[in-house]
């Protein structure tokens, strides 16, 4: 500090100091020179202005560039929405095409049925919409490749897909940004929202406490809670524990906040139904990422709590044999059954595919043999925990429009509403 004290200080000297010799005509005897001074201050002016231009400039910049941000922010939002609305079309079509009659007779001899037609656009992704466009709709895994590797479309390849195909009408893909949604329906899963008995004995009778409880029954599934000090009976009593009124626990007794209260953050047990599907894994136990990837991802909190037997996954559909298996069982005994089901299920019944047109069908279908499916008992109580058809859909919607990234997620039930109820709502 003091080194720049001492040459701030020499520096005025020298701009201050009187020049040439004292009788010299160009400098008045006894009297200091101001050139140097007038010498700094225009110095400091050009600095102070040069400074505050650039930060002018600087402002200016950061403005529109975070004006740009809000403008893409906004048109990712829009075309996160439109994706959402793609799909909400076609489940509204699908469901009215459904009730026509001509179409549902048809539409099995193409592997479905005609209220299910929304599986054959479970997806849309408007990058790969493009590339098939600018590619004459030729394309394979090498252009594919090329796209990942240059992380993109190129710029000409975009303006190409956006160009205007014909005078009447303009290119679908005319807009900035890309879009990519996808439907599911809830029916393929478990509903833990069904698990309402306040007795074990009581629980332990409902269908979809059976389905989890067989999911936990593979061997892999039965090594891991042996291996963890898991009782999959207590894990299906902590989900009924987290939504009845009362405190006491289901399995072993005793209050239902002890399990939350020893944590390091602890909580309270809920006492109320769930609000969304990942508050499961706020209950004790399902916390744990094996207990979540064996069985978790399999549950939901919507749907009429019958799984739909043409879009379950292989891991619910083994569950649910095992679960309905009359005499003793293990999952060696239902998986070539499975297997088959998986393989069939969805392809053109000219080809030899099946669609399951109720419970009853299902049910005739896997228990006499008929369409090329290993025969294996099953009780006839497994009628009432099945459906050949869901109405409550999960609609997932991702728009990006350069950094701007929003994704919205929703749940709708078309039971009763032909355009579909929102049961759930999330944007981020």
């Amino acid at each position: 500090m003091s080194a720049i004290r001492t040459g701030i200080g020499k520096l005025w000297h020298e701009l201050v100091r009187p020049r040439g010799h004292v009788r010299h005509r160009f400098y008045r005897g006894g009297r200091r020179s101001e050139s140097g001074i007038a010498l700094l201050m225009v110095i400091s002016s050009i600095l102070l202005l040069t400074v505050l231009v650039t930060e002018i400039a600087r402002g200016a910049l950061i403005r529109v560039q975070l004006a740009a941000q809000q403008r893409d922010d906004v048109k990712a939002e829009q075309l996160a929405y439109g994706g959402a609305a793609f799909h909400r079309l076609i489940l509204i079509a699908s469901k009215a095409i459904g009730r026509n009659e001509m179409f549902a007779m048809i539409a099995p001899m193409f592997g479905t049925n005609a209220q299910e037609l929304w599986q054959a656009l479970p997806y849309l992704d408007t990058r790969m919409m493009r590339l098939i466009f600018v590619n004459d709709g030729d394309v394979d895994g090498g252009d594919i490749a090329d796209v990942k590797t240059a992380g993109g479309l190129t710029d000409e390849q975009v303006a190409e897909s956006r160009e205007q195909t014909s005078m009447l009408k303009r290119n679908f893909l005319d807009f900035d940004g890309d879009f990519r949604s996808d439907v599911v329906d809830e029916e393929r899963r478990i509903n833990v929202s069904k698990l309402t008995a306040t007795n074990l004995g009581d629980l332990l009778q409902l269908p979809q406490a059976q389905e989890i409880l067989a999911m936990f029954q593979t061997e892999a599934s039965v090594q891991y809670l042996n291996r963890n000090n898991l009782v999959r009976e207590e894990l299906v009593g902590n989900l009924a524990d987290w939504v009845d009124p009362d405190d006491l626990r289901i399995y072993g007794g005793g209050s239902e906040d002890q399990l939350y209260s020893r944590l390091e953050y602890p909580y309270h047990v809920k006492n109320a139904p769930f609000d969304t599907r990942e508050e499961i894994r706020l209950v004790d136990g399902w916390h744990l990422d094996g207990v979540w990837e064996r069985v978790g991802q399999s549950l939901t909190i919507y749907g009429s709590g019958k799984i739909n037997v043409n879009t379950a996954n292989k891991a619910v559909l083994t569950g649910l044999l095992m679960a309905y298996y009359q005499g003793v069982v293990n999952e060696n005994a239902v998986m070539p059954t499975v297997d088959e089901i998986v393989k069939l299920r969805g392809q053109p019944t000219e080809d030899g595919g099946l669609y399951f047109a109720s419970a009853e069908h299902f049910f005739d279908s896997v228990t006499t043999g008929r369409y090329l499916i290993p025969a294996i008992p099953l009780k006839p109580e497994i009628k009432n925990a099945v459906t050949s058809q869901s109405n409550t859909f999960r609609i997932g919607s991702v728009g990006e429009v350069g950094n701007a990234r929003v994704e919205l997620n929703m749940v709708m039930d078309f039971t009763d509403d032909a355009t579909g109820k929102v049961l759930f709502w999330k944007i981020r």
